[in-house]
C-alpha cells in the first residue's frame, strides 16, 4: 500500500513538471532595447521686466551688485556716436539659451495580446547635462554737462566744451544642471531606413552652478560742437568733434541663495536614419537622429518665484545603438 501511494505521488509530480515545462515562459514587462546620446542646444523667453530684476536681485547673496534702476525709462533725448545708441536714460533686455549633453537609455515594452515586444514603441530614460543662461538684463545711463566754454577766433561764434558720461550694466543669471527625465515615444515602421517618431516627456534638472555675472563699462568723453550746430532735443542723430575719450571697465559674481531648478514638459519629434541594411553588419544596430523638443519650462528660481517659460530644444545630432 505505501509502496502505491509513493508511486502515485512520483507520477503526479513528474506530470506536474512536465506540465510546467510545456508552458511559455513569463516575459518581462519590458527589455532594454537601445543606448543613445545627443548633443543640442535649447532656448526660453525669459521674463526681463523690472519687477523681474528686482526679484532676481532679492535671489543673490550680494544685492548690492544690482544698481537702482527707478529712474531708467525709454524715453528722453537720443544722440548717436561711434556706432553706439545712447538716450537720457533707458534698459532694454534679452533672451536666453543653453547647450544640452543627453545619455539616454530606451526600453521596449512587451504586449500579452500580440504575444511579442512592440519595436514601435519605446519607453526612454535619460540623463544629462547643461550649460547656458536665463534671465538677463541690461541697462544703460547717458549723461551730459557743460563744463566749459569758448569764443571762436575764426568767427565761428561760441564753442561749447560738455562732458558725457555713458554707463553700461549688464546682469545675466548662468547656471550648470545636471537633470533627469523620461519619454514615452511613437515610431513609425522601425525596419525601414528612415523612420519618424513623437511622444510626450518630461525631465526634472538642478543647477550645479547658479550665479549672476555683473559688467560695467563707464565711458566718458568731452565734446566740442558750436551754437549753429547745437543738438536740438529729441534729435536721434548728432555727429560733433570729441577728444580725452577713455573707458573703465569692472566686473563681478554673485550665487544664487539656493539652487536654481527646472521641470521641463515636452513633446520629443524625431527622425532616425539607419546606416546599414544588411543583418550581419555592426551599422546595422546604428542609428543618426534628429530631434525637436518643444514644450514648457518651469523656471524655479526660488522659494518664492517660479516662471513658466516657452521652451524650445533641439537635439541636433545623435546617435543610437540597437539590439
Amino acid at each position: 500500500m505505501k509502496k502505491t501511494t509513493l508511486l502515485l505521488l512520483s507520477l503526479l509530480l513528474l506530470a506536474g513538471f512536465l506540465n510546467a515545462q510545456e508552458k511559455t515562459p513569463k516575459q518581462p514587462c519590458f527589455r532594454v532595447s537601445s543606448f543613445s546620446s545627443s548633443l543640442g542646444f535649447g532656448g526660453a523667453m525669459t521674463a526681463n521686466t523690472n519687477e523681474d530684476y528686482y526679484i532676481l536681485k532679492n535671489a543673490v547673496e550680494n544685492p548690492d551688485l544690482f544698481v537702482d534702476i527707478s529712474g531708467f525709462t525709454n524715453s528722453g533725448s537720443n544722440w548717436s556716436y561711434n556706432d553706439m545708441y545712447y538716450g537720457g536714460s533707458g534698459y532694454y533686455s534679452g533672451g536666453s539659451g543653453n547647450g544640452n549633453l543627453l545619455f539616454n537609455l530606451g526600453l521596449t515594452p512587451y504586449s500579452k495580446k500580440l504575444g511579442k515586444y512592440r519595436d514601435n514603441r519605446e519607453l526612454r530614460f535619460s540623463v544629462g547635462g547643461s550649460m547656458g543662461s536665463r534671465n538677463n538684463f541690461y541697462y544703460y545711463d547717458y549723461n551730459t554737462f557743460v563744463i566749459d566754454t569758448f569764443q571762436s577766433v575764426t568767427g565761428g561764434g561760441t564753442v561749447y566744451a560738455d562732458s558725457a558720461i555713458t554707463k553700461h550694466y549688464s546682469y545675466t543669471l548662468d547656471f550648470s544642471e545636471i537633470n533627469f527625465g523620461f519619454s514615452y515615444l511613437f515610431k513609425t515602421d522601425v525596419n525601414r531606413k528612415v523612420h519618424f517618431y513623437a511622444g510626450v516627456g518630461m525631465n526634472y534638472g538642478i543647477a550645479l552652478r547658479s550665479s549672476v555675472s555683473f559688467y560695467e563699462d563707464t565711458f566718458r568723453s568731452v565734446y566740442y560742437y558750436n551754437e549753429f550746430n547745437k543738438p536740438s532735443e529729441g534729435e536721434s542723430s548728432f555727429e560733433m568733434y570729441h577728444n580725452n575719450s577713455y573707458t573703465t571697465y569692472s566686473s563681478a559674481t554673485t550665487s544664487l541663495k539656493s539652487p536654481m531648478q527646472f521641470v521641463r514638459v515636452f513633446i520629443p519629434f524625431g527622425l532616425s536614419l539607419n546606416l546599414c541594411k544588411k543583418p550581419s553588419s555592426f551599422f546595422n544596430h546604428v542609428d543618426l537622429y534628429t530631434e525637436l523638443n518643444p514644450g514648457v519650462e518651469f523656471q524655479i528660481l526660488s522659494s518664492d518665484k517660479t516662471y513658466a517659460n516657452p521652451y524650445f530644444g533641439v537635439g541636433f545630432i545623435g546617435f543610437r545603438y540597437k539590439w
